[in-house]
């Protein structure tokens, strides 16, 4: 009986070290790409997004409409509210719903207008900060990845898609929608699947129920640098604005979260790059600690997840240890410590 639970004990142990691997892509991820100091400006994080936003040239007059809009609101917003654009948009977007509910104010539509200008905003500035370059360091780590991994970012812009595009022509792999893990799903595939929880850049949405995916082709990111997320209706855009109930639960966004839950249930192994795990997002936060802990394997309490975090903040650091904290843990304060010294279960490929 001894041998058969020792037999049973390796073998779980093997499983453990076979499973698959999850890269979580933030803000702080597109903040760190390699041509950072090439563009007219780096890529926004929460607190200077407006810094970010006044420093932006326009050279089409409906984007600078709606950056001229949205700026013009900013002094009306609590200055504790000022230096963060989840904040400041949820002040600006509440202010202006109030207005219509209970001032009945004249225009039902000064809300869905707030909303709209901020998705422009959004666009431009990630235009101007990315336009069609690619990242090096994402290439770099993405090439490591294999088709069993896992991609979940949180950003709106087509920084991993240009550098998964690398890897994908390297492994003849075509562009397909089911990269997002829309549909139909290869059986198996050679590159990972690459999520995006808040949305992407290069969606459409058709109905308040379905997306779809403007880019056809991999060779589509050569034309344009394909930022055109604030196009949609109403108050519906293919990405998620920061709202702070994301209502995660609804079509279309249910497929996609159901999709990165199932596929994070088979992870052991979390490399975590830019991604803060806001107090604020509440669902994110319980999205990644659910999907853990109701392992296919093993739940949370009775095995040690390796965790890897880089990220520049103590507190950000911090806030995954606590949720993890009997993860095996490794932590660096950028991405290129990260290359010089990785976790002897991650091959950097061409090191």
């Amino acid at each position: 009986e001894f041998r058969r639970v020792l037999f049973r004990s390796d073998k779980m142990s093997n499983l453990l070290e076979e499973r698959p691997c999850c890269l979580v892509l933030g803000a702080g991820a597109s903040r760190a790409v390699s041509y950072v100091n090439t563009g007219s400006i780096p890529s926004p994080l929460d607190y200077d997004f407006f810094d970010m936003l006044q420093r932006v040239e326009c050279k089409d007059k409906e984007d600078d409409k709606a950056v001229r809009r949205i700026l013009a609101l900013l002094p009306q917003v609590p200055h504790a509210n000022q230096n963060s654009m989840e904040r400041a948009f949820y002040t600006m977007h509440l202010r202006a719903y109030l207005d219509e509910k209970l001032a009945n104010a004249k225009s039902s539509e000064k809300s869905q207008n707030v909303i709209r200008d901020f998705a422009r905003a959004i666009q431009t500035i990630l235009r101007a900060a990315h336009g069609k370059r690619t990242c090096t360091y994402h290439s770099q780590i993405i090439e490591s990845l294999t088709g069993k991994d896992l991609i979940l970012s949180s950003n709106y812009d087509l920084v991993a898609e240009r550098a998964l595009r690398q890897a994908a022509e390297s492994r003849m792999v075509n562009f397909g929608e089911w990269i997002y893990g829309i549909g139909e799903q290869p059986k198996d595939p050679l590159i990972p699947n690459l999520v995006k929880l808040h949305g992407s850049s290069n969606w459409k949405v058709e109905t308040e129920n379905s997306l779809t995916v403007r880019t056809k082709a991999w060779s589509d990111f050569d034309g344009a640098p394909g930022y055109r997320g604030h196009a949609g209706k109403g108050s519906f855009f293919p990405i998620f604005l920061p709202f702070w109930d994301k209502r995660i639960e609804h079509e279309p966004w249910l497929e996609i979260w159901q999709f990165a839950f199932k596929n994070l249930q088979a992870c052991n192994s979390l490399i975590v790059w830019g991604y803060s795990l806001p107090v604020t997002d509440v669902k994110a936060r319980e999205f990644f600690y659910l999907a853990l802990k109701h392992s296919v394997l093993l739940p949370l309490s009775s095995r040690r997840i390796r965790l890897c975090v880089i990220d520049p903040s103590a507190e950000t650091r911090q806030r995954w240890r606590e949720l993890y904290p009997q993860a095996q843990y490794w932590q660096y304060a950028d991405i290129k410590d990260f290359f010089s010294q990785p976790p002897n279960w991650f091959k950097i490929q061409g090191s």
